[in-house]
């Protein structure tokens, strides 16, 4: 080996040249993040700039030791001698040249490189990096070509380019960040004029090739045959960048000969390709659409070649989008679930800043990748779960194995199809693009669900009938009150007992999620059975205490085909009232509150305070989620339901409450497949939807049946007789998508949620509000901006939180269903929530449907009392589009007012244009000549002309301007 040596008296300056000086900040930055670097220099490269660097060293210019191996072994090792010792890591470069890997092993320097990090450039590799963006990949290239390159060379080459572009434009374009340039053309700034004038254009063509790489073939392919304008130059180098992240993220290599030059491009100028791609996405939307809208249409080859699997995770043009949409829908029809989940999830769940530019300003679009991200989900759910319960068990058979197999994977099924179901009401329209594929596939995902779901059913059946319907007396529904609620309320204090019919397993797991982080609170999920059959009449009377040891006493109907409720003691428990007597008989306490959840949200702390003061027990009633089932409504608001049961919880803990038991009477089914066909059973008048009790012991295809006795049912001689599958009796009337009565997991499994405060809630002292104007819609969707703002703070808070939870509503109009499709900006949909960002812009695309044609305004409010904040409510109205299927049972859950109020009339600006809305409100129409009247003459008549559109948006109805017979009128379209 040979070693250059240092000559005497060198310079800190031999480290100074372009290429040297990128070597050691390199070097300087791995020293920084790794302590020891050993840096293995194969080829002898960096002797001389090594000796370099120890003079440096020496002279205090560098915060880092230099050692280097210079032909003895022992010499280094005797050098390093309470350097490299002990326990801290001292700042070190160890230069070994001529070593590599393998040749390291057998040397007395192994322990020494194994306790540092390796470091290896090749000269080649440093070349490109240093000269990367400050002179042309092509004058690199013809550099790297050159025989016996050294690193002095290198220096010396890349000196007399840079120094032939010092002074004038080239300094000042040097100076600039390719970003800015891009703002100074695009902005008409001095660049742009510059160029305006003719001037400077070669410097930016230079500046540009070397910052991004751009061809002179590519820009002379770009440019139009007229004078050169700013944009021009912008378009050319933008259209080139947007190339070369296509290309770096494209999987395999370009079919276009125009993209061939984008990929043998230097490391650092791809990435500032894809920096100014990224930039121009966010800062500059419409010149970015337009200039990949032009570039696309270069590359008709590349888009005819592309495949979904060969394009990467940016959308860099509008067809790759469009290309991976069609492939994720096609894997969907092929049940390649975790296929199209990833297309999907980087579309969907993408950090705010990264999702696909194409879907930013296209709901639509944002709606059919949703619900393929939803589709995708349930498919790998079901793949998880397994398609068979009893394969899931093994040889565990029990009844206890099985709930608890359903609360770890099944719970997880059922909770996607949900929200599938729900997303589905939401945003499938036509609109939607590839809306015909799109519907087919989630039509199949309902086939698909729904043999896993009889699947499971007939595993679960299997099993009661080997081991009887009812589990251990721990997973029993007829011992909750003892075993859970009554110890809860010896403790001092009010407990609060929620009882809502119909929240199946799966709502109180996610009930259970959005909980469990509270600070200062356990919470605890906890599956049980529920009592067959699964109905109000069973399981919402068993969750009070009427169980005596093990066995029930139930009231059956005069012809025992049905039960009306359970003995407890002297009486009877039967309905509300007597529910409320048995737990209060059984706790105490001065009171026992019985209240629905609607008493709960519309009530402040001070009333609940007031309610609960002399009691141990309190009791949460809530029948919304089976009404809306059974209603037909049930997936629209599901949602909304589950915030009122936050809501509630946090209302009760505000008023002192710290202990919380929520539980259910029975789950349901949810099954949305007319292609299903009802199941006989005997006359049509005799079964339920999924039960039927008989005094007959007889067996049915397709059907279990049990003793009631069997079930612990004292004195009842009948047998309850259930369909082994997800399947509804034929009963004569029309299938309903919401049932229950039946013996699945969906229908039996109950939550036993359970939240313990260990301390009170702290009362915040800041008061947010929320700004709403109304905005243009877009694919059928209205839409309206919003902003969350702080409005007073009463002292200084820290730590408030940066997110607060909105929905919407109609304040002014019964029977109006509001849907969230799609929000924009600093705000997302959770749960059938808003959740925006404090003190940041979004937008909320929603629909609005009703009983009946009606122009209404809405409201966005915090629906879940975990903040105080003020409403916000845009000036106009917003069409309402009817339909036949909503009922008043809306009414009930959206609290809404009465629609025949004139409060809307209010909001106009003055008199006499109220006067005007008020008289075509009560006729239909006024002619201009009645309206000046009204406007105090035509001055006033003008006015109101010119702000017509403004004030006829304020009204509950729909105005048009008609001229009939020379008269101008204006009339009344009807209340839309």
């Amino acid at each position: 080996m040979t070693f250059a040596n240092s000559a005497p008296g060198s310079l800190i300056s031999d480290i100074s040249g372009p290429v040297s000086a990128a070597l050691e900040a390199d070097l300087r930055s791995w020293v920084r993040r790794h302590g020891i670097v050993v840096w293995l220099d194969l080829d002898n490269h960096y002797t001389a700039f090594v000796n370099h660097l120890k003079v440096a060293r020496d002279a205090g210019a560098l915060p880092y030791e230099v050692h280097a191996f210079r032909g003895s072994h022992l010499a280094l090792i005797i050098e390093l001698d309470g350097v490299a010792g002990g326990t801290e890591k001292v700042p070190l470069v160890i230069h070994l040249p001529c070593f590599n890997e393998d040749s390291i092993q057998n040397t007395p320097l192994l322990e020494l490189y194994e306790a540092g990090v390796r470091y290896r450039k090749s000269l080649d590799t440093l070349v490109t990096d240093a000269a990367a963006g400050q002179v042309r990949p092509d004058q690199i290239t013809s550099f790297k070509a050159q025989p016996d390159m050294t690193l002095e060379g290198a220096d010396a080459w890349l000196s007399a380019l840079l120094n032939n572009a010092e002074g004038g434009m080239a300094a000042q374009l040097r100076a600039m960040q390719p970003t800015a340039v891009f703002d100074d053309l695009l902005k008409g700034g001095f660049l742009a004029g510059e160029i305006g004038q003719g001037r400077s254009v070669d410097a930016v063509w230079e500046r540009l090739a070397a910052s991004i790489g751009l061809p002179k073939s590519w820009r002379d392919a770009m440019l139009p045959p007229s004078q050169l304008r700013a944009e021009d130059v912008a378009f050319a180098a933008a259209s080139w960048a947007l190339c070369v992240e296509y290309v770096d993220d494209l999987k395999r290599a370009p079919s276009s000969a125009y993209l061939a030059a984008c990929a043998e491009l230097p490391r650092p100028v791809i990435e500032s390709c894809k920096g100014i791609a990224g930039y121009l996405r966010e800062q500059h939307p419409g010149f970015y659409q337009r200039t990949a809208d032009e570039t696309e249409a270069l590359l008709s080859d590349e888009v005819d070649a592309a495949r979904a699997e060969d394009l990467g995770r940016i959308d860099t043009f509008r067809f790759e989008e469009d290309r991976v949409l069609k492939a994720a829908l096609e894997a969907l029809s092929l049940g390649n679930w975790s296929l199209a989940f990833e297309w999907a999830a980087v579309r969907v769940d993408a950090k705010p800043g990264t999702a696909s530019f194409w879907l930013r300003d296209d709901p639509n679009r944002q709606s059919a990748w949703q619900l393929v991200c939803d589709a995708a989900r349930l498919g790998q759910a079901i793949v998880r779960a397994g398609n068979q319960l009893s394969v899931r068990l093994g040889g565990n058979g029990s009844l206890e194995a099985a709930l608890d197999a359903y609360a770890e994977y099944g719970v997880a099924v059922d909770q996607a199809h949900r929200m599938l179901e729900q997303r589905r009401v939401t945003l499938l329209y036509p609109q939607v693009p590839e809306f015909e594929m799109l519907r087919a596939c989630l039509d199949e995902l309902r086939q698909v669900w729904r043999r896993w779901a009889d699947a499971w059913a007939c595993d679960f059946n299997a099993l009661c009938k080997k081991h009887g319907f009812l589990p251990a007396a721990s997973y029993q529904q007829r011992t909750l009150f003892d075993d859970v609620v009554r110890p809860l309320t010896q403790e001092p204090g009010t407990t609060a007992y929620f009882v809502v019919d119909a929240l199946r397993f799966e709502m109180g797991e996610e009930l259970y999620r959005q909980l469990q982080d509270t600070p200062a609170t356990t919470v605890q999920l906890k599956p049980r059975l529920a009592e067959l059959p699964t109905v109000t009449e069973v399981g919402m009377n068993l969750l009070a205490p009427v169980v005596q040891s093990g066995r029930l006493a139930p009231v059956m109907s005069t012809d025992a085909c049905s039960v009306q409720g359970f003995k407890a003691g002297e009486f009877s428990v039967f309905d509300p009232e007597t529910r409320r007597r048995a737990m209060h008989d059984r706790v105490g306490g001065g009171t026992c509150p019985w209240l629905t959840l609607e008493d709960v949200v519309s009530r402040d702390s001070n009333y609940l305070k007031r309610a609960i003061a002399q009691a141990r027990l309190v009791v949460v009633h809530s029948r919304e989620i089976d009404k809306a089932g059974e209603n037909g409504i049930g997936p629209v608001v599901f949602d909304h339901l589950m915030q009122k049961l936050r809501a509630a919880w946090r209302l009760l803990r505000d008023a002192g409450v710290r202990r919380f038991v929520i539980t259910s009477d029975h789950g349901f089914l949810l099954l949305n497949d007319k292609t299903a066909s009802a199941q006989a059973h005997g006359r049509r008048i005799d079964p339920n939807q999924r039960h039927v009790i008989s005094p007959i012991a007889a067996d049915h295809a397709g059907e279990v049946r049990v003793a009631l006795s069997d079930l612990g049912y004292e004195g009842a001689t009948g047998h309850l007789m259930l369909a082994e599958t997800t399947a509804v009796f034929d009963t004569g009337c029309r299938l309903t998508s919401f049932v229950h009565g039946g013996n699945s997991l969906q229908e039996r499994v109950i939550p036993v949620l359970t939240v313990i405060h260990r301390a009170a809630a702290g009362g915040s002292t800041v008061q947010y509000g929320v700004k709403a104007e109304a905005s243009e819609g877009v694919g059928g969707m209205h839409c309206l901006t919003g902003k969350v703002e702080i409005v007073a703070q009463q002292s200084l808070v820290f730590g408030t939180s940066d997110e607060v939870e909105l929905a919407l509503r109609v304040p002014d109009v019964d029977g109006v269903q509001v849907e969230l499709c799609q929000t924009r900006g600093k705000a997302r949909i959770v749960g059938g929530l808003v959740v925006a960002t404090v003190g940041e812009p979004f937008e909320l695309f929603f629909r609005l449907s009703g009983p009946a044609d009606a122009r209404a305004l809405v409201e966005l409010y915090h629906p879940s009392a975990v903040a105080d904040v003020v409403p916000g409510i845009p000036d106009a109205r917003f069409t309402v589009t009817a339909t036949r299927s909503l009922l008043p049972v809306q009414q009930t859950i959206q609290g809404t007012s009465s629609a025949g109020s004139t409060a809307w009339l209010d909001q106009l600006p003055d008199s006499g244009t109220r006067q005007v809305f008020e008289h075509i409100a009560a006729y239909g129409t006024v002619t201009e000549t009645e309206a000046s009247a009204m406007l105090g003459g035509p001055r006033g008549l003008r006015r109101f002309a010119v702000r017509f559109e403004e004030l006829a948006e304020k009204a509950p109805f729909g105005v048009r301007i008609d001229v009939v017979a020379g008269v101008k009128r204006y009339v009344r379209e009807g209340t839309r």
